[in-house]
């Protein structure tokens, strides 16, 4: 009798990817674990010496922290999107009235008209239905009477009918008394009614006339994903519900997340020549973004902030992928939580209070004294060294630098504040720098204007000096005319007004933000005044010949021809003051104390957390399996075949090659298919494979009977999985669908 293959381990097959292994017996709880739940899983860090203290400390400035920035993203995010619920709701109320009036003096048609909206939510359809429920409960506040309908519930007629006329007849007895037997009675959903619109035609006119005002009110139908419907389904439901639409006014708002025209490729003419038509866009999570990145990034009272790398980590989540504002909440609290879980000294989040208003941040006094360990780790912060360096040139020299790197005390009550205070500043003055980014990109031209979270995204990453972008504004910034220039001085100078008395704010000669742009602006209403034009200025007028030069450093020049030498004079140190007050705003974050600390910087735990790449983690695992499955013999048999490959002198790069005969089936044809183009023999292919397993350490060899069905079950996992498909063109051939790695 020939050899059958019978696996004897119960992991062999790799396509049964799901095993339960329960344990002999329960392990005992101990006190640590006690102790680690009561503190919500934080533990000590700086292995094990961080105090208690300061560990309950991450605890409560995370709660403290997260809870008022996700009700704050979930309060702009209602905000955003109110806008578009809110024309829908418009459109509701409205929606016969329009039909009746485009009817007035035209001939009957054959059909009445449903009124019809179609919006467009988006690729997202993770965050459809907190929008379309939203969308339910404003349609509901307005005395409407709403049915929500998803498509895995609604896959035939009689389905789409229960699920309406159940919707819309517990819609009236909502939270009264007489809900509970409106729900057993005949409009409650009862197993013994037939579902049909013609109910509905009855129900309506026995609530008409109990209720005079639902004249006014209509019966919406809301198909939450209109992709997923059948078409047949929505097609008959649009011919039948045109029948009823003289006794009762049906609205019927579909919902898209991929175009318009799959309303016309779902539905025949005939169906559509029946709906009045309106579209609505309330994809708006582009606007949520730029409204959550200005509240939590740009403005001075954030508390956690991103780096540049993390920040287009975040930000390409968003954008290359699905816009979806639940995965950016959920990737803005995963950073939370690792700078609070993970970051000993993400207690010094505790000395910045928010202010409103765009105001600086306050600075207190750390809740707790900081560990010797916590000392030095924030002098090992290469922000902080730099800062102590410079302030040493600046106060006491030697004996101050001396001062805060031997004494703790000092370090904290002293250095420590100091360094906070001059990270507030900055906060405030990037803001500020932003702000005025937003006010000249206004009158720059439509192609220079960027989003929000781009100008922040700028701001993060390149260096005044070297961003593009900023040098193009101040380009359109020196070619404007003296009433231009004007104008946005009204717009710059509150804006500058908003910075403090700190010392980030100081720019050339000492002068602050607010006194440079108010400067600037008194010099350019009077340029004749000597009180404005200052008495260190010697500047001898500009005449009226121009040269090459000059126009080039100067081409506001070419532009205002009417304005006299002064107010030339003038608009060229507006300009000046306007490119020293960015320069001063957008300054780099890492030239700020505490940057390492305060600035996230996490990018690659981001991205291999939420950028999760299946194809890739497949393949690495049958292409280095023994490292997954712990295997012995797999990792002898590589340190054998990595001697002999010494011996004879290949290159490392070979190691990576090698098929050693223990290895699991179906990373052997995983290797053996590597070698192979775009049609794979398969003959030739079990071939290689039976060369490979004869090799095995056994005493008795394989069977070619075991060796063939061993090969047919790695080739149909390798199918599984998605790395060959069978052709038609050649049958004794398979394609290869997978390259690279």
């Amino acid at each position: 009798m020939a050899d059958t293959y019978k696996p004897t381990d119960a992991f062999d097959s790799m396509t049964e990817s799901t095993f339960i292994l329960n344990p002999k017996s329960a392990p005992k709880k101990t006190a640590t674990d006690d102790n680690l739940a009561a503190d919500g899983g934080y533990v000590p860090l700086l292995q094990g010496k961080e105090p208690v203290e300061s560990m309950r400390l991450r605890k409560q400035l995370f709660e403290t922290t997260w809870q008022p920035l996700e009700e704050q993203l979930f309060a702009i995010e209602e905000q955003v999107n109110n806008i578009g619920i809110t024309e829908v709701c418009d459109f509701v109320d409205s929606s016969y009235q329009q039909i009746e009036s485009k009817e007035k003096g035209q001939l009957a048609q054959p059909f009445a008209e449903i009124a019809a909206a179609i919006t467009f939510a988006g690729v997202n359809t993770g965050d459809h239905g907190k929008l379309f429920q939203s969308l339910h409960d404003q349609l509901s506040e307005r005395g409407h009477h709403v049915a929500l309908l998803e498509s895995q519930y609604c896959n035939s007629l009689p389905n789409l009918h229960k699920g309406i006329l159940e919707q819309l007849f517990n819609s009236l007895y909502a939270g009264t008394e007489a809900g509970d037997k409106a729900g057993n009675g005949a409009f409650g959903g009862s197993k013994t009614v037939a579902y049909d619109l013609g109910l509905l035609k009855l129900w309506w006119a026995d609530t008409v006339t109990r209720d005079a005002r639902v004249g006014s009110k209509k019966a919406v139908v809301i198909l939450q994903d209109f992709e997923g419907f059948p078409p047949m389904v929505v097609d008959d439901f649009i011919r039948i519900a045109t029948g009823y639409c003289d006794a009762v006014p049906v609205v019927l708002v579909l919902g898209l997340a991929t175009s318009y025209e799959c309303v016309h490729q779902s539905l025949t003419k005939a169906s559509l020549s029946m709906l009045n038509v309106e579209r609505f866009n309330l994809q708006r999570s582009k606007q949520c973004i730029d409204a959550a990145i200005r509240s939590l990034f740009i403005q001075s009272g954030a508390i956690l902030s991103f780096g540049a790398e993390a920040y287009k980590s975040l930000l390409d989540q968003f954008l290359l992928y699905n816009f979806s504002i639940a995965g950016f909440v959920k990737k803005l609290k995963y950073a939370a939580m690792d700078f609070f879980y993970a970051q000993p000294l993400s207690v010094l989040a505790g000395m910045l209070r928010p202010a409103g208003n765009g105001d600086a941040q306050q600075v207190s006094e750390c809740p707790i004294r900081l560990s010797h360990d916590q000392v030095e780790l924030v002098r090992m912060q290469r922000s902080v060294q730099q800062f102590l360096e410079k302030r040493a040139k600046k106060d006491g020299g030697d004996a101050y630098l001396r001062q805060a790197l031997n004494d703790d005390g000092f370090f904290q009550d002293t250095v420590l504040p100091q360094m906070v205070r001059r990270l507030a500043a900055y906060r405030q003055c990037y803001s500020i720098g932003i702000d005025a980014i937003v006010e000249i990109q206004k009158v720059a031209p439509e192609t220079l204007q960027k989003p929000i979270r781009t100008l922040h995204y700028y701001g993060m990453g390149q260096q005044f000096d070297v961003c593009t972008h900023w040098k193009t504004l101040l380009a359109v910034v020196r070619r404007m005319k003296v009433s231009e220039m004007e104008l946005l001085l009204q717009q710059l100078c509150p804006i500058a007004s908003r910075s403090s008395d700190a010392d980030w704010e100081l720019v050339a000669d000492g002068v602050s933000i607010s006194r440079l742009m108010s400067s600037a602006a008194k010099l350019l209403a009077n340029p004749d005044d000597p009180a404005h034009i200052g008495a260190h200025d010697h500047t001898e007028p500009k005449k009226r010949i121009r040269t090459r030069t000059e126009m080039e450093q100067c081409p506001f020049l070419l532009f205002d021809h009417g304005a006299s030498d002064a107010q030339l004079r003038a608009l060229e140190k507006c300009c000046d003051a306007i490119e020293a007050m960015l320069k001063t705003c957008l300054g780099s974050y890492n030239e700020v104390p505490l940057s390492e600390i305060f600035y996230y910087r996490h990018s690659f735990l981001l991205d291999t957390t939420f950028s999760a790449q299946p194809r890739a983690a497949v393949q690495t695992a049958l292409s280095k399996s023994h490292y997954y499955i712990n295997c012995e013999c797999c990792a002898a048999g590589d340190a054998e075949c990595t001697s002999a490959l010494n011996q004879n002198g290949h290159d490392s790069d070979d190691e990576e090659q090698r098929i050693s005969p223990t290895m699991h089936d179906t990373s052997i044809t995983y290797r053996l298919h590597q070698e192979c183009g775009r049609l794979i023999n398969l003959y030739d292919w079990h071939s290689a494979f039976s060369s490979v397993i004869e090799r095995e350490p056994r005493p008795v060899a394989p069977s070619q009977a075991e060796i063939q069905a061993r090969f047919m079950r790695g080739v149909e996992e390798m199918r599984f999985l998605g790395f060959i498909k069978a052709t038609q063109r050649k049958t004794d051939h398979v394609v290869r669908l997978t390259w690279g790695m």
